[in-house]
This record gives C-alpha cells, structure tokens and sequence, in this order.
C-alpha cells in the first residue's frame, strides 16, 4: 500500500424514497458517509469528490459489455437511480437509433435520466436531451480479429455468408469485402467495422471505398471519439479498465466487481490465420484497427500517469475479485458471510448472501426489476389503485408488489425476486420466511437468502 494517501470522503448519493419505494438498509449502506483513499492526479495535492451518478455508457457488441452492463445496473438498482429504458420492452430496444423522448418510462419529476447502459447508437446530442450535458460519457472496444471470430461464431455468419465447409473462418478472410459491400443499415451481426459504427462514424462514408481508405477522414473520426469520451475502455485489458473507471468515477472498488456475462469458448477448428489473411481484414476494417490502436496506447499513457500505486491496486481488485467469486459460488450449506476490512480502495463490507444475490443477477432479471420499478413509482404518484392484497393464486406475482409480473417470473429467480421485494420496502421480514423461500425449487444465488434489516 502506498506510504503516503490522500483523503477523500466519498458521501455515496441516493435519490430520496418515493413512497413506496423506501429502502430498507443492507449489508452495504449506501446512505452512509464513507472515508476511504485516492492517490492525487497529475500532482494535485487533494482531492475531494463524490461518486458519479450519471452516465452514458455505449455498449457496443462483442467487446465485453454485458457484463459492464451489469455493472452499470447493480450500481444504478441498489441507489435506486433512473435509467433510460425501451419503450418496447426489449432489452436491446433502443438499438440502433432508439434513443427517443420516451413517454412509458420517465425520469424523476423535474429531472433527467442518470444512466444509459443498453444496446444503442452513440448520439450525444439525442443521449443529453435525456441525461445531463454533464453526463461520463464511457465505451468498450477489442482487438478487431479477436471481436471477429466471436462475432462469426455467435451469429452464425458462415450461415449468413452461405459459406460451407470446414475453416469458413478462413474462407472469410481471403476476402472479406466479398461478403460485406454495401451496407445501408447498423447490425449487431456487422463485422466491418461494426465499432466505428456504433460510435457513430457516418454510415455513407463507410459505403464509399473513399470513406474507409481516406486517412484524414479516419484520424477525424478517431480524435472526435477521442474528445467526446471521458474513457474508453479495452476488453484485453479489463481489469486495468475497471481500476481507471473506478477513479474516474469516484466509486468504490465493490462497485466495479464483476461475474462475466455471454462469455463463450468457440471451437473454431483450423484457424491458424496467415499474415494476409490478417492485412485482408485489416484492410477492410481500417476505421476499427485505428480505433483500437489509438485507445490502446491511450489506456496504457492512462495507466502511466495514475501513479506508483496503480499496480498495487490493480492487484488487491484482482485478489478481491477472486475472493467474491469464490464466496459467492458456494453452496448453500458451505455458506456463511464474510467482511472484507477497509483499504485504500474501498470501505469495509459484507459479502454475504445479499451481496451476492446482487453480484450474480443477470443483466435481464435487473433490466426487468428496473422497468418494473419505474411503473411501480409512476402508478403510486398518479394514484392508481395497485391491486389486491396477495393471494393464495397469484402470491406475491401480483400488485401491488409488481407491475411486469410475467417478466418477472420469466427472468428473475424467486430469490432473486424476494430480495428485491425486501428492499424495495414492500416486504418486511414478519411477513415472509426466507426458509420457505428456500423450499421452492429454484436457482439461489449466494446461499441462504437473509432478511433484510
């Protein structure tokens, strides 16, 4: 640990209670002021901050960014922050060109959103109507040949290219324009340049062979991104992202903890890629390998800058990451908290079963909590009757404890349900057992569910 640390006092923000919707305290008190250390930045001799609660963070495809999502979402669920939501429902609704003035899911009265985490187009002009000019603007990038061959796998593109035989891969890469010329529309299952796109590099430009050659065009394009974005994170380097998104944001270290989500091993067969194959593909994805190299070296001028105990803290993220982990994959009945002391990094916590019920949510079960909660809050402020007491037909999968009770179920395991129910306040410990919580069969994340007090 670094001899000499510098104070902050890191006062954690949450929204006031809405009625209904006031939290009942966990193992991590996010109403409580906290005192923990930073190292100074470029020589300042104090700094003084507070977590930041509003962020638009472009998630692009492939790169690692659902499990950022879910990062983003713990975060922004357990302050009980707004989030900019589809108004169709769908996770993935606001992609490509979704963000719109939404009239389902509303912010706050009198304020904006606070957080953009799903699938959409960067377009700062449309993402500031909705979240504050002020907004920590923050994206995830991979290594091109790396998001390809996950890509060509997870979206069946051999399929797509009608490319048949073993080594479609390969086939590919002899010559990838064949297969994507002209492109009129953003996809997901895009792989030229499909980064640069989603970032909003002009989709006439990229049809035009001017667009993707032309240097002065790309540099542009690489140095606007550059000025827009307060950090644009490496999938390669993920963990060395986390640390510097941390003390971008002022957040604690059990903030950015993390289980990896839609990650895959493909089996790709005979894949051992020639230096043409790879000047092919680089050829046709010259805007993604500018991206890449550029942010690249610029993450790495970051990480030199953060001072002599960026490695230290580096390493305790890694050693924490792998206590949770191993904690929160116990069994039930190998099961029992743990507390894990204050450091440079981060106050002293529980990891108990609520803490882990957090960490291992899926991003859908926390996508579908937050919808609900929004229509929750915006039924009680109009006065809308909420519904029957529980009843023997539907329990708790009814109002007044929820609005999207068939997502609900269809996402969220009942613990993970119960959880939320308590600390959203419309469940109190007398009136439910976590021990018949217990008898349903269903998956529970972190052992025995706790009562919330």
């Amino acid at each position: 640990m670094a001899d000499v640390k510098q104070q902050i006092v890191c006062g954690f923000a949450i929204l006031a209670a809405v009625g209904i919707l006031s939290l009942l305290s966990s193992s991590l008190d996010l109403n409580k002021e906290r005192v923990y250390y930073m190292p100074p930045i470029q020589g300042s001799q104090i700094r003084v901050c507070k977590p930041e609660t509003n962020v638009a963070f472009i998630k692009t495809h492939k790169t690692g960014s659902s499990t950022m999502m879910q990062v983003f979402q713990r975060f922004g669920y357990l302050r009980n922050l707004s989030f900019v939501l589809p108004e169709s429902g769908k996770i993935n609704g606001l992609y490509p060109y979704g963000i719109r003035n939404t009239t389902k899911y509303l912010p706050p009265e009198g304020k904006k959103f606070d957080i953009l985490t799903h699938h959409a187009v960067y377009d700062r002009a449309r993402i500031t109507q909705q979240l504050s000019e002020n907004a920590t603007f923050v994206t995830i990038i991979r290594e091109p040949m790396g998001r390809l061959k996950s890509a060509f796998n997870f979206y069946k593109l051999a399929k797509k290219f009608r490319i048949s035989g073993p080594n479609a891969l390969l086939k590919f890469l002899e010559n990838p324009g064949k297969y994507e010329n002209n492109i009129t529309k953003n996809s997901d299952s895009l792989v030229k340049n499909n980064i640069a796109l989603e970032l909003s590099f002009p989709l006439k430009k990229l049809s035009s062979k001017d667009g993707v050659k032309n240097d002065t065009i790309i540099r542009d394009f690489v140095d606007k991104i550059s000025r827009e974005f307060d950090l644009v994170m490496v999938m390669e380097y993920f963990d060395e992202s986390l640390v510097l998104l941390r003390r971008l944001m002022c957040w604690d270290m059990h903030d950015i903890l993390n289980f990896k989500y839609n990650s895959y091993k493909y089996d790709l067969g005979n894949t051992s890629l020639s230096e043409q194959l790879i000047q092919n593909y680089r050829q046709q994805n010259a805007i993604d390998y500018a991206l890449y190299e550029h942010f690249n070296r610029t993450l790495w001028r970051k990480i030199n800058m953060a001072g002599s105990d960026f490695r230290e803290e580096l390493a305790h993220f890694r050693w924490l990451q792998t206590t949770m982990k191993t904690q929160c994959n116990r069994q039930s009945d190998d099961f029992a908290p743990i507390y894990i002391g204050e450091t440079a990094w981060n106050a002293g916590f529980h990891i108990d079963a609520t803490f882990c019920t957090w960490m291992k949510m899926w991003h859908q079960c926390y996508f579908t909590l937050l919808r609900d909660r929004n229509l929750r809050i915006q039924q009680y402020k109009q006065g809308i009757r909420q519904g029957p007491n529980p009843s023997a037909k539907c329990g708790f999968y009814c109002r007044p404890y929820c609005v999207l009770c068939t997502d609900i179920k269809k996402f969220c395991t009942r613990h993970e349900y119960v959880t939320h129910l308590y600390r959203e306040g419309l469940l109190l410990p007398d009136q439910s057992s976590s021990v018949k919580v217990i008898g349903h069969n269903q998956a529970i994340h972190g052992g025995i569910p706790e009562a919330i007090s």
